[in-house]
């Protein structure tokens, strides 16, 4: 009996608890919960000191006042298209940017004082005169141009504000612009390809640049005749081991902390359980699989080479580099970032004994060299894993392109010179995942 009565008493207490604190609630009312704490006094208005105007965008200088009500300054204004937008900053601050804006003109922003409570001060007007919009400024420097299979779009982007461009080719049939593809970039000098079009053939392309706040520029277009070039056939690859170690290539020395020859051949292979890291998982036509790569071993010194046989001569155009497709080394660690090419065209009994120097210019001629940087344009490696952007993730996707030196003489053998890689330190393993070449058989 006395258990029951213990339950039934803590019914009770619960049920009391749960009936106070209902009451409670709606006693302090929605506007008491949800409304603003503070003071409710209509603090001071700023006072403008100067307007710094801009690409597409205007800075705002003011004084603050003296005013323990000041919790924070609101910016409203109307860009071009009747959009209104408000921007708040800190008491802290002194300064606030307004932008958004489609072409240049002069507009009023409208500045408050606000208290803690969202008491707002009369408004401070303020005549703003922002300059061309960056997607305007990239539209009036950018130049469609023929390149291999495709056109190669270029322009200055000065303010690296994010873009987009929009490519478009013209159905001579239907006469209609047909959509191609669109690509983004905030790198200050922007240049991407759009492949995959007929060789040896005049067609109509166009392409509109649009900004983050959705404003499109007139269509720029042109007639381009793309160029020729075929992928290489990665089945003809193979390594070649030239000779400057021990007389006959064989010889890979532990590499760690060794100082190496600056055109060292060696590549010693990084190893660990359940990865599959060879020479021949460069161009095994698979990308994606981490365990699956060219990974050199850690701690060795830059520069490091390797040498391919492309297994034929060509009039190299292109050559494409996929990183190991890893979060700890995309963009940081064994990601390559800066890598030259040289080409050569031995045709002697034992490509082994082809000239090991690639400074002597009678042997080896300079393809060019490639810098990879993130899409915004930096160096800096990530300092963390799986934190990319969208851009650089799309960047990694694409691989990152070289569009070789043209050269009159077809090229059978390519060193592949890794100069630095995105990790800080001078030695490092390098870290890739698959390399493609694109020509066009030599004597075409």
């Amino acid at each position: 009996m006395a258990g029951n009565n213990s339950k039934l008493y803590t019914m009770k207490r619960n049920y009391l608890i749960i009936i106070i604190l209902f009451i409670l609630c709606h006693a302090c009312g929605d506007d008491m919960v949800n409304g603003p704490k503070g003071s409710t006094e209509t603090p001071l208005k700023v006072t403008l000191r100067e307007v710094n105007d801009i690409s597409g965008a205007s800075v705002i200088y003011y004084d603050r006042p003296d005013d323990k009500n000041l919790l924070y300054v609101r910016a409203v204004w109307t860009t071009d298209d009747d959009i209104e937008y408000v921007r708040a900053v800190s008491f802290y601050t002194d300064s606030i940017l307004v932008d958004g804006f489609g072409k240049e003109g002069t507009y009023v922003v409208k500045l408050y004082s606000v208290s803690a409570g969202e008491a707002c001060s009369e408004p401070v007007e303020v005549e703003v005169n922002p300059g061309r919009p960056p997607y305007l400024v990239a539209y009036d420097s950018l130049q469609i141009l023929p390149t291999f299979m495709g056109v190669r779009v270029v322009t200055e982007n000065e303010t690296a504000a994010k873009l987009a461009f929009r490519t478009f080719k013209k159905d001579t049939v239907g006469n209609e612009w047909i959509e191609m593809g669109t690509d983004y970039s905030l790198n200050p000098n922007i240049e991407y390809f759009n492949r995959g079009h007929a060789p040896d053939t005049a067609q109509y392309f166009r392409v509109q640049v649009r900004d983050r706040w959705g404003h499109w520029s007139p269509p720029k277009d042109t007639v381009c005749i793309p160029w020729f070039e075929k992928e290489l056939p990665k089945n003809l690859f193979r390594e070649i081991a030239l000779c400057n170690i021990g007389g006959d290539g064989s010889s890979v020395p532990d590499q760690t902390g060794q100082v190496l020859p600056s055109n060292f051949w060696g590549h010693k292979m990084h190893s660990w359980s359940g990865s599959n890291v060879q020479f021949e998982r460069l161009y095994d036509n698979k990308w994606g699989n981490s365990q699956e790569c060219y990974h050199t071993k850690p701690l060795a010194p830059l520069p490091q080479h390797f040498t391919l046989d492309l297994g034929g001569e060509y009039n190299l155009s292109r050559f494409i580099l996929w990183p190991r497709k890893d979060n700890s080394n995309l963009f940081r660690g064994g990601h390559p970032q800066i890598v030259r090419l040289y080409g050569a065209t031995y045709s002697g009994p034992d490509p082994g004994q082809l000239v090991d120097d690639i400074y002597d210019a009678s042997a080896w001629i300079d393809l060019g060299l490639l810098s990879i940087s993130r899409a915004d344009g930096s160096f800096d490696p990530y300092p963390g894993t799986g934190d990319r952007s969208a851009e650089d993730d799309a960047l990694i996707e694409k691989g990152h392109e070289l569009t070789l030196n043209a050269i009159n003489k077809g090229i059978r053998y390519v060193r592949v010179q890794t100069i630095k890689c995105f990790t800080t330190a001078a030695a490092s393993a390098v870290m890739i995942d698959e390399i493609s070449f694109f020509g066009s058989d030599s004597d075409q």
